[in-house]
């Protein structure tokens, strides 16, 4: 098979939309949430790609939850810092660097002076943003938030630079965000009857064994008792339709659902598609 491979230095524009439903101690809750990025490859190297990626939007669109808008307006606050980001990845899309650390560096600082001045009586908010100071201010720091994008897992997600034949091991973080799923994926590919030069590639996603002991590091914090007799469920898909003669994403979507006991657990999908 032919490697999928970006040939055209170009922009384009993204809408993703997520929709996710979370089952909490048996209360059912589902939100909405729009990103729109502009995304363009500004180098083709011999062995790497780089990217310039802007985040023109990312707002609230559903929620049945006030606990989830005050968070995702706390998110959306605390991403401000990396709404514009250059980075270089080799053939695969693994992140070798961050090319403009300190414009993003810069940038957190006037969003954590204003956020702070604003919000001085939110003694919760005012140490979070302490938190997230020592991982702008860590070695490494800002790499790991780049790469913890949903631009890493939804658009690059190992589909660029190799061949299908074999599986691959990815960690796939779970719906609480308390730690992460242990998979190995398997892809295929053929290009699309329909059209000459859309290459369409499926992902099916095969979950390893989680011990007991990876179980309560995930779950502890639940009201849960019996380990022993936790069975999670966890499935995970995906499907994209490329165009092969530039290498980006004209559509595709993800999907990943985390079934923990009858109190517990939910889904969530992503769809990423071309706009003009």
């Amino acid at each position: 098979m032919e490697y999928i491979n970006f040939k055209t230095l170009s922009t384009k524009k993204y809408l993703v939309n997520i929709t996710s439903n979370m089952l909490l101690n048996g209360m059912m809750s589902e939100t909405e949430v729009e990103l729109r990025w502009m995304l363009t490859l500004k180098e083709i190297g011999s062995h790497d790609y780089t990217f310039e990626l802007i985040t023109l939007d990312h707002r609230m669109v559903k929620a049945d939850n006030m606990g989830y808008i005050e968070i995702h307006k706390v998110v959306s606050q605390l991403q401000k810092a990396l709404n514009e980001i250059t980075f270089t990845v080799d053939k695969q899309g693994t992140l070798l660097r961050v090319k403009n650390l300190e414009q993003i560096k810069e940038r957190w600082e006037d969003v954590k002076a204003e956020t702070i001045e604003y919000n001085k009586a939110n003694t919760s908010l005012v140490e979070l943003f302490k938190i997230q100071d020592e991982a702008f201010e860590k070695v490494g720091g800002v790499d790991a938030m780049v790469k913890a994008m949903e631009f890493f897992d939804i658009y690059l997600n190992n589909i660029y630079g190799r061949d299908f034949f074999g599986r691959i091991k990815k960690n796939i973080p779970n719906l609480f965000r308390s730690g992460l799923i242990p998979f190995a994926l398997g892809y295929d590919g053929n290009k699309s009857p329909d059209a000459e030069n859309i290459y369409t590639i499926k992902v099916d996603g095969y979950p390893n064994i989680v011990a007991e002991n990876h179980l309560k590091d995930l779950y502890g914090g639940f009201p849960i008792s019996d380990f022993d007799a936790l069975k999670p469920v966890y499935l995970y898909n995906a499907q994209y339709n490329i165009d092969l003669l530039s290498g980006f994403i004209i559509d595709g979507e993800v999907n990943f659902s985390e079934a923990i006991n009858d109190k517990f657990g939910g889904e969530v999908h992503y769809k990423i598609r071309l706009y003009e």
